[in-house]
C-alpha cells in the first residue's frame, strides 16, 4: 500500500502541485520559443556570415538581416537564462511539494502515515482493503507517562511504539497513527492465526521498559482486531476495531481481542443505558438508600453507608452492580455520585447528630483536583456537618496519581470528615500505605466475611487484618454480616463495628426516619435502638491515638 496524495490532501499540498504544473508550462513554452529561435538562428546566420565574406554588408537586405540574426541571438540567451531560472524554480517547488505532502499525509512525530491516509486507503476503491485486518492500537498508561516526565518524553514513547509496530507488523501493512496515543494497522490478506501471531509480537515488545535517560517508562498496548468487509465504509471499520480495543482495556489492558457480533450488541445495550443514565440523572432518579452500621460490643447503630439506588420508570429498583460501572466508563460517575450525596446530606441533616453518614468515592472521582472543593460545597449547601461525614474510598483510589488523591484526602480530614479504607484485601494496598496514608478506619470487604465460617484462609485473613487494625490502633468494620454466628466470631476475634443484612438491608430515607422515631410519611422496619449519647469513647479514643501516632 503506498502512501501517496489522492482525494482530499490538504490546501497547501493542492496549491504546490497548481503551482509546480504552472512552472512546467512556463518552462515548455519558453523551451519551444528558444528552439524556435535557434531553427531561425542558423539560416540567418548562414546569410550573414556568407555576406560578410563576400563584403555586401552594406546592403539594407543585408543590415536587416544582421539586426534579425542579433535578435536571434539576443532571443536565444534569453530563453537559456529563463530556462534555467524555471528550473531552479521547479527544484525549489519540488522541494515545497513534498514538504505540503508529509505535512498532509504523514505524522511528523512518528514518521508513519496520519489519519487522513488511512481514510484514504481504506475508501478508495482501487485500494482492494476488502479481506484485509484492521488493527486499533492504544498505549496503556501514556497520559500518566505525559503527566509524569513531559511530553518530549511522550513524544520519544510515541517513536519508540511506532517503529516496534512499523518492525513487527506483516510486509505490506499500511501503519498509521491517529493521534494522541492511538495507532491503526491494514494488514494485507493474511489468516487469523498469522495476524494474532504479529500482534502478540507487538505486544510482547511494547510492553518491555523504555529506559529514556533517568527515567524507565512502562507502557502496554490494548488491540483491537476486526475484519474489513468489502463494501464497508471507514468508519465502520474503525468502529469495529474500536470496539475491540475498548474490550481488551475492560479485560484488563496489555492484550488483543477480535471483533465480533456480540460485542456489538452489548456495545448497543451500553450506549442505551448510558443515555438513560444521564437522563435519569436529570430526572432525579437516582435516590440516596441507607444501611445501617452497628456498633458490635453494644449494639448500638452508630451510622449509616448510603447506596444509591435507581428509580427507573422502563426497568424498575436497580441496584448499584446493574449502573455502577457503566456510569465510571462514562465519565457519568461524579455527577451521579454527588446528585446521591447532596439528597443523603440533605435528608440526614436532622437525624441524631452521634450518627455518621458514610458515602462511597470511586476511584474515577479522584481524578478530579477540586472534588474535595464540591465536597465541601454540598456540605454548606446542606448544613450537614463535616465531623458527621465520613469518606470510603477503596485502594485503587490511590494508585493513578496518589499526590492528587492524598491533597483531597487532606483537604476533607481538614473539615473534620473521617476517612475509611473500603474493601480491604482485594486491591493493592501495603503495610506502607495504611501506616503513611491518613486512614481512620478500615473495612473488611465481605467476600471474607461472608466465607468466614466456612472457609479456614477467610478466617485466617479477617483475624490478620484485625490484628493489623489494633497494631495502628485504628477501628474495623466488617460488612457482609448475614447471620449470628458470623457476629459472634467476629466479636470473638475483637472486631469492633459491622454492618450487613443481619441488622438490616439498605432502605430509603423516610424508613429511617420512621425507625428514629421522625415524623415521616412511610413506617418501616425498626432498626436497633439508637440512644441520644455520642458515640462510645472507645472509638474516639482509637482516632486520637491513631491521630498521635501519624503526628509522630
Amino acid at each position: 500500500m503506498v502512501i501517496r496524495p489522492v482525494g482530499n490532501g490538504s490546501v497547501n499540498y493542492w496549491s504546490t502541485l497548481k503551482a509546480a504544473r504552472e512552472l512546467a508550462s512556463s518552462n515548455w513554452i519558453t523551451s519551444c520559443a528558444a528552439l524556435a529561435a535557434l531553427f531561425l538562428f542558423i539560416p540567418t546566420g548562414q546569410n550573414i556570415v556568407a555576406a560578410a565574406f563576400a563584403g555586401s554588408l552594406d546592403s539594407g537586405i543585408d543590415r536587416r538581416s544582421a539586426v534579425a540574426f542579433l535578435l536571434n541571438v539576443a532571443v536565444i540567451l534569453f530563453a537559456w537564462r529563463r530556462s534555467k531560472d524555471l528550473q531552479r524554480a521547479l527544484a525549489t517547488n519540488e522541494l515545497s511539494q513534498q514538504a505540503a505532502h508529509a505535512n498532509a499525509f504523514v505524522d511528523h512525530v512518528t514518521g508513519l502515515a496520519n489519519r487522513r491516509e488511512l481514510m484514504r486507503i481504506l475508501t478508495e476503491p482501487g485500494s482492494n482493503c476488502g479481506g484485509s485486518r484492521l488493527l486499533l492500537f492504544d498505549l496503556d498508561f501514556f497520559k500518566k507517562v505525559n503527566d509524569l516526565y513531559g511530553h518530549i518524553v511522550g513524544d520519544e514513547v510515541l517513536k519508540r511504539a511506532a517503529a516496534t509496530i512499523r518492525d513487527l507488523v506483516p510486509k505490506g501493512s499500511l501503519c498509521a497513527r491517529l493521534g494522541g496515543d492511538e495507532f491503526a494497522v491494514v494488514v494485507p490478506k493474511q489468516s487469523d492465526q498469522s495476524v494474532a501471531r504479529s500482534v502478540a509480537r507487538i505486544l510482547e515488545a511494547i510492553a518491555q521498559p523504555i529506559v529514556l535517560g533517568t527515567a524507565t517508562v512502562h507502557v502496554s498496548a490494548s488491540i483491537g482486531i476486526s475484519k474489513i468487509e468489502t463494501g464497508m465504509t471507514a468508519e465502520e471499520c474503525l468502529r469495529r476495531s474500536d470496539i475491540a480495543m475498548y474490550a481488551a482495556k475492560r479485560a484488563g489492558r496489555n492484550r488483543q481481542v477480535w471483533f465480533d457480533d456480540q460485542m456489538e450488541k452489548e456495545l448497543l445495550e451500553r450506549t442505551r443505558l448510558e443515555d438513560e443514565i444521564r437522563d435519569a440523572i436529570a430526572k432525579g432518579e437516582f435516590v440516596p438508600f441507607y444501611q445501617p452500621q452497628i456498633d458490635l460490643v453494644t449494639g448500638q447503630l452508630t451510622g449509616f453507608e448510603v447506596l444509591a439506588r435507581w428509580h427507573s420508570p422502563s426497568r424498575g429498583l436497580i441496584e448499584p452492580a446493574d449502573f455502577i460501572n457503566v456510569a465510571e466508563g462514562s465519565g457519568l460517575i461524579a455527577e451521579l455520585s454527588l446528585s446521591v450525596m447532596k439528597q443523603a446530606l440533605r435528608e440526614a441533616r436532622d437525624w441524631p447528630s452521634h450518627l455518621k453518614i458514610a458515602v462511597n468515592i470511586s476511584p474515577v472521582q479522584f481524578r478530579d483536583s477540586q472534588l474535595a472543593e464540591r465536597i465541601l460545597k454540598l456540605l454548606a449547601e446542606t448544613n450537614f456537618p463535616g465531623t458527621r461525614l465520613e469518606v470510603e474510598i477503596t485502594e485503587s483510589s490511590f494508585l493513578e496519581d496518589r499526590e492528587t488523591a492524598l491533597t483531597i484526602v487532606e483537604s476533607l480530614k481538614n473539615i473534620g470528615a473521617t476517612i475509611s479504607l473500603d474493601d480491604f484485601g482485594t486491591g493493592y494496598a501495603s503495610l506502607s500505605q495504611l501506616q503513611s496514608l491518613p486512614f481512620d478506619r478500615i473495612k473488611i470487604d465481605k467476600s471474607f466475611v461472608s466465607s468466614l465460617l466456612a472457609d479456614v484462609q477467610s478466617d485466617a485473613i479477617v483475624s490478620t487484618i484485625l490484628s493489623l487494625g489494633r497494631a495502628l490502633q485504628l477501628p474495623i468494620t466488617a460488612e457482609g454480616i448475614e447471620d449470628d454466628g458470623t457476629r459472634h466470631r467476629l466479636q470473638q476475634l475483637g472486631c469492633s463495628d459491622g454492618q450487613g443484612w443481619l441488622f438490616g438491608k439498605a432502605v430509603p430515607g423516610d424508613v429511617v426516619r420512621a425507625s428514629l422515631g421522625i415524623p415521616s410519611a412511610a413506617d418501616g422496619k425498626a432498626l436497633p435502638a439508637t440512644p441520644p449519647a455520642p458515640l462510645p469513647d472507645r472509638r474516639n479514643q482509637h482516632r486520637r491515638a491513631a491521630g498521635a501516632k501519624r503526628a509522630r
